[in-house]
């Protein structure tokens, strides 16, 4: 993209997120934010203005901050685990749980009756009616297998706010584009592009340098700008599912 003679504000120096995060707190329709490198505390600020119920997209890489450790983190918040039931499993599965109690108690009353038959006769043959004892210890460990094994629950994952997380160069081999802007558009009224992060120490602590700009023409191609990035970029991007599948567990049943 190439845009000249935008009317802009330039910050030059520490805290240049100060007005960013002013501006983005006091956003009333929608924040989006492409920034390659993200700290937990500001992708919390991203949710509560999702509660806001405002529009919020978010472009990173997947240099996440503090999202691989603990099971109580932000990327928790940012993936939901949706589950659907196989309800004819379900019936299925109940089916063999009644019939594997069922053949408990005649296998259960079977061995008694035995046993006291033994006691009472003391006879070597008599123990040819473990038979049918083992034939029905051996079927109910069968539905036991298929009751341990058959899939009630299937898994999907869904984004609580749209997001997109490419791939850095360095964990693939697909591409050696590195998504490195950081751009923040507000309300579709306000942008902010320059060198600091949506992390702490960008918008607080380092010296950063970054151009804040109501510019209709800039905001137009700046908007377009994130839109393709969000839905053309054709870059190597994490796969929301098997994402999911490495931060949840998924019992079958």
């Amino acid at each position: 993209m190439f845009y000249n003679g935008a009317n802009c504000d330039i910050y030059i120096g520490k805290g240049a997120g100060k007005k960013l995060l002013a501006d983005i707190r006091n956003a009333r329709k929608s924040i989006k934010i492409v920034s390659p490198y993200l700290s937990p505390l500001l992708i919390t600020e991203l949710i509560k203005l999702k509660k806001r119920n405002l529009e919020v997209e978010l472009i990173t890489t997947d240099n996440i901050e503090d999202f691989n450790e603990s099971y109580k983190k932000n990327i928790h918040k940012l993936i939901k685990q949706n589950i659907e039931t196989d309800y004819i499993a379900v019936k299925k599965r109940q089916k063999w749980k009644d019939l594997t109690e069922i053949l408990t108690y005649i296998e259960l009353g079977l061995l008694t009756l035995l046993t006291g038959i033994i006691y009472y006769i003391k006879d070597v043959k008599v123990a040819f009616g473990l038979l049918p004892i083992v034939i029905i210890f051996l079927i109910i460990k069968r539905y036991k297998n298929k009751i341990k094994h058959i899939r009630i629950y299937t898994y999907w994952y869904s984004q609580l706010f749209p997001f997109k997380v490419y791939m850095s160069p360095n964990k693939t081999k697909l591409s050696n584009t590195f998504i490195h802007s950081k751009i923040y558009l507000i309300d579709d009224k306000i942008a902010y592009m320059g060198s600091l992060n949506f992390t702490s120490s960008g918008t607080k602590h380092n010296y950063e340098t970054r151009i804040r700009t109501e510019d209709l023409n800039a905001i137009k191609e700046i908007k377009y700008e994130i839109y393709q990035l969000m839905n053309h970029a054709h870059l190597p991007e994490r796969d929301l599912q098997r994402w999911g599948k490495q931060l949840y567990q998924e019992p079958i049943n």
